[in-house]
């Protein structure tokens, strides 16, 4: 009773970790105009900071899970935010441009220790259906970070200008720490190897099915970005910006689906649950062409598709957890690091296509994963 209980407590402390780590990832749009005006700098100077940061969180999601199965997923997480704390006051601290690229790049490197490593834990510590309900909840978070991220930082950027935006999320980070150091249990098994960490990368893409499902894995933050920023441009030209922040927090209404993801993939496995995910989203976008015209059918299409991604990104980590056995801490910074890079590619599609073509391109894109899926040899 009192180890289920414990369980409960890590699962919140990882879902609020995991909103508060991408929150970081949006914290400093809403600042690049203040920080442009203070330092009389131009604004894309500024937005490079938020580039550093995407680079460097991409090498440390790479880098923290192979290091977790030597280390430990409860240290590596927990020092993780010790030093994401230290990291994000230097932020606060900063005086030009150069020293807020590097306090940037070291923040998002830190904060790469927590995706990784916190899905492993998950396999590690908890029974199958609290996994799977942690792990949905934290995409969950993932996903709403998006929208409440910037609002955070704006909010208190009003009242205690831009550099109070870094000292808040650092006083957090350094309590999420003590949380951590108080409440994750540690591992019972560690590899013993003189291996190097990430070795282990060319053995997980070596099986066909990994690799498969790391396709997939690349079109989903990917078409998510695509979409909304498709989307904002879209409206940007016929409507009033507002009616984009309704249309993506009606659309964001789709996360609550993820509460329904276990009992979904227990009932239809995740292989199944995949292959529906796909179909659907595809059919929402093909649904979306005809019928672009109209903001009402957008939002309700968007729901559906928001409720598919929801379902979609537990189930193929879950799916990719099993299949990367011993070496799961890697088979997941392989999965978190792919997931990220698919968002690098996204501004290439929206800003050089029509919203019309963006739809066909993403419909006929989830078709083809649709297939994927029906190729891989093994379920789980």
């Amino acid at each position: 009773m009192e180890q289920r209980k414990n369980h409960y407590f890590s699962a919140t402390l990882l879902i609020v970790m995991g909103f508060l780590v991408v929150c970081s990832l949006y914290a400093l749009i809403p600042l690049y105009d203040p920080i442009s005006l203070e330092w009389s700098i131009s604004k894309q100077k500024v937005i490079l900071a938020s580039s550093f940061f995407s680079i460097f969180y991409a090498i440390g999601l790479l880098m923290f899970g192979p290091l977790s199965d030597r280390f430990g997923r409860k240290n590596i997480i927990s020092y993780g935010f010790l030093f994401s704390a230290i990291a994000t006051i230097l932020i606060a601290q900063s005086t030009d441009i150069s020293h807020l690229y590097v306090a940037r790049s070291i923040q998002g490197f830190t904060l790469g220790c927590f995706a990784p490593v916190a899905f492993a834990y998950c396999f590690d510590h908890f029974s199958p259906s609290l996994r799977n309900f942690t792990i949905s909840l934290i995409n969950a978070g993932f996903l709403l970070s998006g929208i409440f991220g910037p609002m955070i930082s704006e909010t208190i950027a009003t009242s205690f200008q831009w550099e109070g935006v870094f000292t808040f999320f650092s006083l957090f980070y350094f309590l999420l720490f003590l949380f951590a150091r108080l409440i994750l249990s540690p591992s019972n098994s560690l590899i013993r190897t003189t291996d190097k960490p990430w070795k282990h990368f060319s053995t997980l893409l070596a099986d066909r099915d990994l690799r498969t499902l790391y396709l997939i894995v690349f079109s989903l933050l990917l078409s998510f970005v695509t979409f909304y920023d498709s989307l904002f441009q879209f409206l940007s030209l016929k409507s009033p910006d507002q009616s984009f922040m309704l249309v993506r927090s009606v659309g964001l209404v789709g996360t609550v689906s993820c509460l329904f993801s276990d009992i979904l993939m227990r009932t239809v496995g995740s292989k199944r649950l995949l292959l529906i995910c796909s179909l659907s989203i595809s059919f929402s976008f093909f649904f979306m062409m005809i019928f672009y015209e109209s903001l009402l059918v957008i939002g309700a299409l968007s729901v559906i598709y928001v409720a598919a991604i929801s379902f979609f990104l537990p189930a193929i980590i879950t799916y990719i957890g099993i299949l990367g056995s011993n070496h799961r801490g890697s088979a997941i910074s392989l999965y978190s690091f792919t997931l990220l890079i698919g968002t690098a590619v996204s501004p290439i599609i929206s800003h050089n296509f029509s919203f019309l073509s963006v739809l066909g391109f993403l419909g006929i894109w989830f078709l083809l994963n649709a297939i994927f899926i029906l190729r891989i040899r093994r379920d789980a």
